[in-house]
């Protein structure tokens, strides 16, 4: 069976994980990884538990993509519970900025969901928030998960989610099945999220497919991983540029990976230089 992964979960607790995991038919791969990882192929989902701290939330992201090959179309979500400065308890947020309370460091996450869900800053902290000095939502992984997930795919397709479990007027109940039941009780939200974001994941993977034309060149030349990087990227712009070109008009003088990116390039070059300003 083909690998397609194309939703990725990066989760610090196995009761906020739980929900998910039952909803998308998930399995633990292995009782010995670094990290629990989940994955069901038919649903196109893998999950990965961190544990608490940004840190731990940017090796689990990391570990995840390694291990599964993650494809670089696929969406990036972190979910998971979050001190407000604001009742009520057990609704849920889409983060639009992510602040490391740490180093300063901001992030702009994903594209805005606004249909399904109201957005709000999110803040990263190394410890439990008590004071709620600011109008935003507070947790302690988000920051590290945005730092690394869009090295993976790309920052359209990197998703935090919150729900509120405490607020100065509602203290933190850390039992298991009070966390559980927050995820739960947002589970027709996050599927109607997902139908959204499964849109612009595939619209991504057609853009980033690699054409049979191109596929039967890097069959026939040797390309090192930057190489096949640069061309694919080069590649890309020469096919926007020229949509009605027989790309072997390019490529059949060539002898070599280089010189057919070196091509591609003054063919594209040559172009600029041909526009005029009106």
């Amino acid at each position: 069976m083909e690998t397609k992964i194309k939703i990725c979960w990066v989760i610090a607790l196995h009761a906020e994980a739980r929900p998910l995991i039952e909803a998308y038919r998930m399995k633990i791969i292995s009782n010995e990884l670094i990290f629990p990882v989940y994955i069901n192929y038919e649903t196109g989902h893998a999950l990965v538990i961190s544990g608490i701290g940004a840190a731990r939330s940017a090796a689990a992201a990391t570990y995840l993509k390694t291990l599964l090959s993650i494809e670089n179309y696929s969406a990036w979500i972190n979910i998971g519970i979050a001190g407000f400065f604001k009742e009520q308890i057990g609704k849920i947020y889409q983060a639009l900025k992510v602040l490391n309370l740490h180093n300063n460091q901001a992030f702009f996450p994903g594209l805005r969901l606004s249909n399904y869900v109201e957005g709000s800053p999110l803040v990263t902290v190394s410890k439990p928030e008590l004071k709620f000095a600011s109008s935003v939502l507070y947790d302690m992984e988000a920051a590290g998960f945005c730092e690394v997930a869009p090295l993976f795919s790309c920052n359209e397709l990197t998703f935090v989610f919150k729900v509120v479990s405490d607020t100065p007027m509602t203290k933190f109940d850390n039992s298991k099945k009070f966390v559980k039941g927050l995820l739960e009780n947002n589970m027709e939200i996050i599927s109607n999220l997902l139908i959204q974001i499964e849109e612009v994941v595939d619209e991504e993977e057609k853009r980033l497919r690699i054409p049979e034309e191109v596929k039967e060149v890097m069959e026939n030349f040797h390309f090192t991983e930057s190489n096949r990087h640069n061309f694919e990227m080069v590649y890309r712009k020469w096919r926007s540029t020229f949509p009605d070109r027989k790309f072997e008009e390019v490529h059949s003088p060539v002898n070599s990976a280089k010189a057919l990116i070196n091509n591609l390039e003054k063919e594209l070059l040559d172009e600029v230089k041909g526009w005029t300003l009106t």
